[in-house]
């Protein structure tokens, strides 16, 4: 237990302190923020709307399912080179040295970098929510709500984004995972499956909109969208993506296994 205690803090400390991690998210909750209170220009509340109670959850959840098309892509760049880079450095031989074992390793790096990536997040939305509030647009009650929405809904996402950026750069070069991963957030979350063949639709989705429409209750009566999924398929698709961490994380520790008795 020590052993990933002290690699979550390590590596945590590594990642969070990355300059282009402040930048990256610097200037999208610079254009989201603009997006969410520049009324009249297509933003995302209009000038004379205002959030009331029976529909927080709903407001809640809307805003996270619109930050969640370009955060996880912008988390699992940032996180695709942290065990990459032990490989590229010779790190991971010195550590097969040492008593540190593999699922310490694993688990201490998928922690330390999922924790890094979304700590920034988390503490936006936050911020966010107390803005819309004090601002008027909403009741003070969206301090909590968007908080727990972006929990519900984008730690899903990022975990499972942040696992496979952990273990697919040790197989293909960095930049053309990078490339691949930023393609298929988009292909298999944003487009609409009704026209182009996509994953998005299916439960392997991990936008968030399942966890919107089955736990928050989806759109408000405003937006004339049909919400499709309910609370069981929301589950379902939480277990469903669980289940591929979990996987990715077996196959990962096999592979590094594989790698120390061929070293």
């Amino acid at each position: 237990m020590s052993q990933f205690v002290n690699l979550f803090r390590h590596e945590f400390r590594m990642s969070i302190r990355r300059p282009g991690l402040w930048i990256a998210y610097g200037l999208l909750f610079l254009f989201f923020t603009s997006f969410m209170f520049i009324s009249g220009s297509g933003g995302a509340l209009d000038e004379n709307e205002v959030i009331t109670m029976p529909d927080l959850w709903k407001y809640a959840g809307r805003f996270i399912i619109q930050f969640n098309l370009f955060l996880p892509v912008v988390g699992g760049i940032l996180a695709a080179d942290r065990m990459q880079r032990d490989f590229r450095l010779g790190v991971r031989e010195l550590q097969n040295s040492t008593p540190l074992s593999r699922p310490a390793y694993i688990l201490g790096k998928y922690f330390g970098v999922l924790a890094s990536v979304f700590l920034l997040v988390f503490l936006w939305v936050t911020a966010l929510a107390v803005a819309l509030a004090a601002a008027g647009y909403a009741p003070w009650a969206m301090v909590y709500a968007l908080p727990v929405a972006c929990l519900v809904m984008t730690v899903p996402a990022f975990a499972f984004v942040t696992v496979f950026s952990l273990a697919c750069p040790l197989i293909m070069p960095l930049r053309v995972y990078q490339i691949l991963f930023t393609g298929y957030w988009f292909w298999g979350n944003a487009l609409n499956s009704d026209v182009f063949p996509t994953l998005n639709g299916t439960l392997l989705t991990a936008g968030g909109m399942f966890a919107y429409q089955g736990f928050l209750g989806g759109f408000p009566q405003s937006i004339p969208v049909v919400n499709q999924y309910t609370a069981i398929d929301a589950a379902l698709n939480l277990l469903v993506l669980g289940l591929c961490i979990l996987a990715v994380l077996v196959v990962l520790d096999r592979y590094l296994r594989w790698q120390t008795q061929r070293a």
